[in-house]
C-alpha cells in the first residue's frame, strides 16, 4: 500500500509499504520499489486516475447527501483538526462543490508528477520489522540497501490495466413474481413472498439520507459440515472472494466497483449463511447483481486458493508467539470443553485445507433461494427496490420449499470450576477472563435481565476494583452466547492489572458475585442500570443496522418482531428482587472458568 501520514503537525511523510510472509523483507522491498519506478518512469494510466476521481467523488457526494444526519462526532473531528493544525472547515456544501469543479481539471500529469514529488531519494527511511526469533534471520541494514540498489536498476515496463468497463450481468434475469403481500403495521415492515419462495421483509425509514442496508442468510451454516470439513467450510466464503464472480476476476470487480456506494458480501457462520450488503439507494440495483453473481456463479480459481493458502500460512506462521492470540484461544477451547469448532488455526491445518471442498461446500449452501429471507432496512423506494428484487431475488434458482435448517453441535460448557494460567509474554501486566455458564433462552425477558445484570456487576465491579483500589486498567462484563446454538453460552468478567495484583482481584470479582446472589444488589445500581439500557434503546431505535439485526435475529429465533417496539416495559420491570434471581441463574459459583494471563518466567542466569 501507499499513503501520505504525519509524524507530527509540522512533518509530513508519504510511505510505502509490504506485508510479506517470513523470509521476504528483501523480496517484499524489492517489489515495492519496482512498482514506484514504474510510476517514475511511465505514470499512471488514465483508467486508474478515472477510478480514483470515481472514489473521490462518491465519498464527497455520500457526506453531501447525509449533511443534514451528520452525527456529532464527524463535527467534533472537523474541529480538532481546524484548532490543532489550521485545517479549513468550510462545511461539506462548499467541499463538495469544490471537488465537483476542480475534479475535470485535474490531469493525468499532475498526478504523476506529485507522486514523483514524493520520492526523494534524498529524506527517506527504510524500515523493516520481523518477529524474533531463533530460525528466521532477519536481514541486515547493507542487505537491505543492497536489495534497494538493485531495485532502482532493474528495468520495469508500463502497467497494463485491464479493461473493467463493461457489465456485472452480460444478461439480466427474468424477475419472478410477488405471490404474497402482507404488513406489520406497528413495526412498519412490509413483507413479500416470490415466487421462488424466497420472503422479503422490507422496513423505510429516514435515519440516513444515503444508506440502504440488505441482509438476506439461510439457517445452516458451517454446523453443516462434518468435523473434518469444519475448517473448509469455514473458510469457503475467502475463497470464493478471491476467486471473483460471473466470469469477473476480485480484481476486475474492485476496479468496477470503484467509486460505486454498492456491496453484497457472503457470509458462512456457525449457525446460518448468506450475504450482507449495502448501497445508496442509486446504487441498490448494483448490489444486488453483485449478490445474484454470487449467488449463482461463484468464481474457482485455483491461483485464487494459492493466495489464500499463502496469506493463511504467513498469518499463522507466528502462531503462538502473541500472547493475546494464544490467552484467547485457550478461552475459547476451556469454554466450549475443547470441542473441534474452537481449535486455532495452526501451520498443519492449513496443509490440510482442500479447494474442492471448499467449492462444494459455497455451492451446496447456494442452491435453493427458498431457503432464504432478505431483510432491507434503509431510504429505499419500494416501487424501485420491489422490481429489483423481484428480477435478482425472484429470479434465484429454488427447489420451491426449505430445506437447509442449522444442525445442534453440542457444543458445552465445562460443567465445573476449571482454571487455567498461560504464561506469554515479557509485559508486567496480566489479564483474567472469569466465565459463569449462562445460557438463556431467546425469550426477550430472560435476555433482558441477563444484560441488566452485566450491566449492574460491570459498574459495581469498576467502582470496586478501579475507582476505590486503583488495581485495574479496565473491566469488561457481558455474554457470550451464539444462539440458536446452546449449551456454552456464558458471562464473561475481564479485567486486566500488575500480575501481583490479580489473584485478590479475581477473588474480590467471585466474592461480588456471592454479594449480589445472597443480598441482590441496591435501588441505585439497578436504576443506573435501566437508565443505561433505556439510553442505549433510544438511540438503537434511530439506526438502520439495528432494525436490520433485530429483525434478522428474531426471524431466525421465532420470536414476535413486535417485541422491538415494546422493550422498554421490560427493561422498567428489572428489580432487584429479579436481578438477584438472575445472578443466581446465570452466575454459578460452582460452574464457571478462571483464565489468567502472566508474564512468561525469566530464564535463570547461565
Amino acid at each position: 500500500g501507499g499513503g501520505g501520514g504525519a509524524l507530527n503537525q509540522s512533518t509530513e511523510t508519504f510511505s510505502l509499504s509490504a506485508r510479506v510472509p517470513e523470509g521476504g523483507i528483501t523480496a517484499g522491498l524489492s517489489a515495492v520499489v519496482e512498482e514506484a519506478r514504474r510510476v517514475e518512469q511511465f505514470g499512471f494510466t488514465a483508467s486508474e486516475l478515472e477510478r480514483a476521481k470515481r472514489s473521490t467523488l462518491s465519498f464527497y457526494e455520500r457526506a453531501y447527501n447525509e449533511r443534514t444526519k451528520t452525527e456529532s462526532g464527524s463535527y467534533a473531528g472537523e474541529y480538532v483538526s481546524y484548532f490543532l493544525n489550521g485545517e479549513p472547515s468550510p462545511g461539506i456544501e462548499y467541499e463538495y462543490a469544490l471537488i465537483k469543479d476542480a475534479m475535470p481539471g485535474i490531469t493525468l500529469a499532475e498526478v504523476t508528477a506529485r507522486f514523483r514529488e514524493r520520492l526523494s531519494a534524498s529524506n527517506r527511511v527504510l524500515l523493516a520489522t520481523a518477529p524474533e526469533k531463533p530460525e528466521v534471520k532477519p536481514p541486515s541494514a547493507e542487505e537491505l540497501t543492497r536489495a534497494l540498489r538493485a531495485a532502482e536498476v532493474k528495468t520495469v515496463t508500463a502497467w497494463a490495466d485491464d479493461a473493467t468497463d463493461g457489465d456485472l450481468l452480460a444478461k439480466k434475469p427474468q424477475p419472478g413474481a410477488v405471490v404474497s403481500r402482507r404488513q406489520l403495521a406497528d413495526l412498519g415492515v412490509t413483507v413479500l413472498t416470490f415466487s421462488n419462495g424466497v420472503e422479503a421483509w422490507l422496513k423505510q425509514t429516514d435515519f440516513k439520507n444515503d444508506q440502504v442496508l440488505f441482509s438476506m442468510y439461510a439457517s445452516g451454516g458451517a454446523s453443516l459440515a462434518t468435523p473434518g470439513d469444519y475448517i473448509n467450510a469455514s473458510l469457503a466464503t475467502s475463497y470464493v472472494g478471491l476467486s471473483g464472480a460471473g466470469g469477473h476476476s476480485a480484481t476486475n470487480l474492485e476496479k468496477m466497483m470503484a467509486g460505486k456506494r454498492a456491496s453484497a458480501t457472503p457470509f458462512i457462520s456457525l449457525s446460518s449463511h448468506g450475504f450482507n450488503g449495502s448501497s445508496s439507494p442509486a446504487e441498490l440495483e448494483t448490489a444486488l447483481q453483485l449478490l445474484y453473481l454470487q449467488f449463482t456463479a461463484p468464481g474457482e480459481d485455483p491461483q485464487a486458493f494459492a493466495l489464500l493458502q499463502k496469506q493463511l500460512k504467513s498469518m499463522v506462521a507466528n502462531r503462538g508467539r502473541s500472547p493475546g492470540e494464544v490467552f484467547g484461544e485457550r478461552i475459547e477451547q476451556i469454554n466450549a470443553s475443547n470441542h473441534y469448532t474452537a481449535q486455532p488455526l495452526t501451520p498443519e491445518v492449513v496443509d490440510t485445507i482442500d479447494r474442492r471442498a471448499m467449492a462444494a461446500f459455497y455451492k451446496a449452501r447456494f442452491t435453493n433461494a427458498a431457503d432464504f429471507t432478505v431483510f432491507m432496512v434503509g431510504t429505499f423506494n419500494p416501487d424501485t427496490a420491489v422490481p429489483l428484487l423481484a428480477q435478482y431475488v425472484g429470479s434465484l434458482p429454488s427447489t420451491g420449499s426449505r430445506t437447509s435448517r442449522f444442525r445442534d453441535l453440542g457444543i458445552a460448557f465445562p460443567s465445573s470450576i476449571e482454571r487455567a494460567t498461560v504464561e506469554k509474554g515479557k509485559e508486567p501486566r496480566s489479564q483474567t477472563v472469569i466465565s459463569f455458564f449462562a445460557d438463556p433462552s431467546a425469550d426477550p425477558n430472560e435476555q433482558e435481565r441477563i444484560g441488566a445484570a452485566t450491566t449492574v456487576l460491570e459498574t459495581a465491579l469498576r467502582d470496586m476494583l478501579r475507582e476505590e483500589l486503583g488495581q485495574t486498567y479496565t473491566v469488561g462484563v457481558g455474554l457470550e452466547q451464539d444462539l440458536p446454538q446452546r449449551g456454552d453460552g456464558h458471562v464473561t468478567v475481564r479485567f486486566g492489572a500488575a500480575p501481583e495484583n490479580i489473584k485478590a482481584m479475581s477473588d474480590r470479582v467471585l466474592a461480588e458475585v456471592k454479594r449480589l446472589q445472597q443480598e441482590g444488589p441496591s435501588a441505585d445500581l439497578t436504576q443506573r442500570a435501566r437508565e443505561s439500557a433505556r439510553r442505549g434503546y433510544e438511540t438503537a431505535l434511530k439506526q438502520n443496522g439495528y432494525w436490520l439485526r433485530r429483525l434478522q435475529s428474531i426471524h431466525m429465533l421465532g420470536g414476535n418482531p413486535s417485541d422491538i417496539l415494546t422493550r422498554n416495559s421490560r427493561i422498567d420491570a428489572i428489580t432487584p428482587a429479579i436481578l438477584q434471581e438472575t445472578f443466581r441463574k446465570y452466575m454459578p459459583l460452582d460452574r464457571y472458568t478462571v483464565v489468567t494471563l502472566v508474564p512468561a518466567p525469566t530464564p535463570a542466569a547461565p
